[in-house]
């Protein structure tokens, strides 16, 4: 056979398995974009020690799973992790399955997107680099299917909380981020799990007090023309409803297993497996 005949056929095969290979990616990428978004915050993990929270992370494991062929896109609220801190070449161990997860997701054209919380707002360039999420400093105020949103973890919002709001802006500083990290891992960690249980114990103390402090932002928010606002931190799940518009409360995954889902039509707050 002539070499030009072998060439053409070669060009052929490779033509007809490219037409293939962009059938299977569009139609993968259409199946995601007819999917849902999903809000989640306050799992808190490591929280405990690896046998007192297996079936608790065993059920997030779970449910992340199945958001594989349901969302389109994943809004973690803050406080994904009870600590997080990226020293140079180190990342827990115990965070591995949800971490093995996110890479699914990447890999599945998943879209994520991650506010830090009061227990994780030390965040790097991982997630973005392994991950390819979007992370941001403080809210997130956005549009989906026409629809205009405004999501914040919700610390510092109560009125009580003046002294974390002084807090909150020195342990975000560099030079706090650069002390922190001359702790070996082995001890940094443990220190910040005391931190964060304390941490917990106080917004416990005061989410029932602050619960219309919540509220009214919310409806600031909506005066400024937002139709749904979403926040964490308090660990309880609340939905208010005024003129057409939503304010939700996410809860948590600590004993409530709470999470929010917009169809492009609706936002609800929604429970797995209880």
């Amino acid at each position: 056979m002539p070499l030009s005949k072998i060439c053409f056929s070669i060009i052929a095969v490779a033509y007809k398995d490219f037409k293939l290979y962009l059938k299977i990616n569009s139609s993968s990428v259409e199946s995601n974009a007819m999917g849902d978004t999903y809000f989640i915050s306050d799992v808190h993990l490591g929280t405990f020690s690896e046998e007192q929270e297996k079936e608790r992370v065993d059920r997030f494991m779970e449910f992340l799973r199945e958001l594989e062929t349901r969302a389109e896109r994943i809004f973690f609220v803050g406080d994904l992790f009870d600590f997080w801190f990226e020293y140079k070449y180190t990342i827990p161990k115990k965070y591995f399955p949800v971490l093995y997860q996110l890479a699914r997701f990447r890999e599945k054209n998943i879209e994520m997107h991650y506010l830090p919380g009061n227990h994780d707002f030390w965040l790097g360039n991982f997630f973005r680099k392994q991950f390819g999420m979007n992370i941001y400093d403080q809210d997130w105020k956005g549009e989906i299917a026409g629809k205009k949103f405004y999501l914040y973890h919700g610390d510092g919002i109560a009125k009580k909380d003046v002294g974390y709001r002084i807090l909150k802006k020195i342990l975000r500083k560099k030079l706090s981020l650069k002390l922190f990290r001359l702790l070996h891992p082995d001890l940094g960690i443990p220190l910040a799990r005391f931190i964060s249980g304390s941490s917990r114990q106080y917004t416990h103390q005061i989410k029932l007090d602050s619960e219309q402090d919540y509220i009214e932002f919310a409806r600031r928010m909506f005066q400024r023309g937002h139709d749904y606002v979403i926040m964490g931190h308090q660990h309880t799940p609340k939905v208010y409803e005024e003129n057409g518009k939503k304010y939700i409360n996410l809860g948590d995954w600590l004993s409530h297993y709470s999470y929010a889902c917009f169809n492009g039509n609706e936002l609800e707050l929604k429970y797995y497996n209880i």
